[in-house]
């Protein structure tokens, strides 16, 4: 924001020694005597088509240019959430000021490791020290809106070393799989968990806004250890693991960085389901806490990894997902939870074994394992009916006529099989198996 069309000029000379000419484009109306009184604003001028197209182009993150050079042009009429700060080189007051503040101080998120919390104002010329006159409104209207970056630094330093000081060195011993056991047992509780989340954002947000300041260094190894934690947590009671994309982008290269060091798997602890698996579970010194997570974590990893050779196993996921969800809600304990889980890993435990033995397809025994867990007598010989009349409408997934059809033959197939009140619920549980 530069004080005037020639300042705006000078600017953008200016930059164009550092940085490639595209990066940046000063905006600014043009006069009718430009090309002789002002050669140096006439040079810098875009045409009002040029200008429309950066406008459309600056809000989309992989695109150029990513400086405006302004003046008076773009404060009313343009909004880029996007627009993360503001140099501020212009005497400003009032309504005009803090249009320009609300400018940069939006909220923003794009892909899955990019987040925006707040928009950084750098103070040229003082405004800000004297920010009572600038604004010509009470206090409790400007408070929440700016806030002095010495204030944000006392802040983080003050959580740092009080609210999260328990869970940094929580953090600190997540190096083996014993620390990491540890950690999700403590947090199989609901409310600890939620108070934790809560305070690690308000954490990371005030981090975000003051990287790469020198007065981090002290606390960059600490920070660095909450935010694992915070990850392995995260992934630990999540439908998905994933690695990065619930921290944002500073925090998630430190997250990196420290992983790799200290040689951390960031993934809850999978354990191989087999025929052996029972055995070793009984014989863990593990929490049975821990067990019910580690066990619904290899579950989704199954399911994950095999749905499409297994699709019988996508049910048995939804069951694992469901006993999860009672657990974290205290409807059931982790003792009548893994009663549950047990069950599930003797079934695809027989499953794998039957499929291996009677080589059917993927999708004809998946059908064979609804049938057979419907109580259906001659399961194998009904599959392989069913079979061919999902053959029978190859375009179901995307024909909502075909579908129909499809339905009205299931029904059909299923009435004298199970009988009305269970046609349609298996009829279902037969289409989640096969969907395409």
């Amino acid at each position: 924001m530069a004080v005037d069309r020639e300042a705006c000029a000078m600017y953008k000379e200016a930059l164009d020694k550092v940085l490639p000419p595209e990066y940046s484009l000063p905006i600014y109306t043009s006069a009718q005597h430009d090309s002789e009184k002002y050669p140096l604003v006439y040079r810098h001028q875009v045409s009002p088509d040029a200008e429309k197209k950066a406008r459309k182009l600056f809000p989309k993150p992989d695109t150029l240019p990513k400086i405006f050079i302004v003046t008076d042009k773009l404060l009313t009429g343009f909004d880029a959430s996007i627009l993360y700060c503001m140099y501020l080189d212009k005497p400003m007051r009032d309504h005009v000021l803090l249009q320009a503040i609300a400018r940069v101080n939006r909220p923003y998120e794009w892909g899955e490791e990019s987040r925006k919390p707040c928009g950084l104002v750098v103070d040229f010329i003082g405004i800000f020290e004297k920010l009572e006159k600038a604004l010509a409104f009470d206090s409790d209207v400007v408070s929440g809106v700016i806030e002095d970056l010495d204030l944000l630094l006392d802040k983080f330093k003050e959580m740092m070393n009080g609210p999260a000081e328990e869970y940094i060195v929580m953090g600190r011993e997540l190096l083996d799989d014993r620390g990491i056991e540890k950690a999700i047992d403590v947090f199989t509780d609901q409310d600890k968990r939620e108070t934790f989340y809560r305070i690690y954002k308000q954490i990371e947000t005030l981090y975000e806004i003051l990287s790469p300041s020198p007065e981090l260094r002290d606390f960059i190894d600490n920070f660095g250890s909450l935010s694992i934690l915070y990850r392995i947590i995260r992934n630990a009671f999540r439908k998905r693991s994933v690695l990065y994309s619930d921290v944002a982008r500073k925090t998630g290269q430190l997250v990196r960085e420290m992983s790799k060091s200290y040689g951390l798997d960031m993934t809850p602890p999978v354990i191989t389901l087999d025929h052996n698996t029972l055995k070793a579970i009984k014989d863990s010194s593990m929490s049975d806490n821990s067990k019910v997570i580690n066990l619904v974590n290899s579950i989704r990893k199954i399911v994950s990894e095999e749905e499409d050779s297994s699709p019988y196993l996508k049910p048995i996921g939804d069951r694992a997902e469901a006993i999860l969800e009672a657990f974290d809600t205290r409807q059931i304990t982790a003792e009548d939870s893994l009663r549950r889980i047990e069950l599930m890993i003797r079934e695809i435990v027989e499953a794998r074994r039957q499929q291996s033995e009677m080589g059917l397809n993927a999708t004809t025994f998946s059908l064979y394992w609804v049938l057979k867990e419907e109580g259906v007598t001659e399961s194998e010989s009904t599959a392989m009916t069913i079979k061919g009349i999902f053959d029978r409408f190859p375009n179901y997934a995307e024909n909502a006529a075909e579908l129909r059809q499809l339905k009205a033959d299931l029904y059909k197939m299923l009435l004298p099989l199970v009988g009305k009140d269970r046609m349609v619920p298996l009829a279902d549980a037969m289409l989640r198996v096969v969907r395409r």
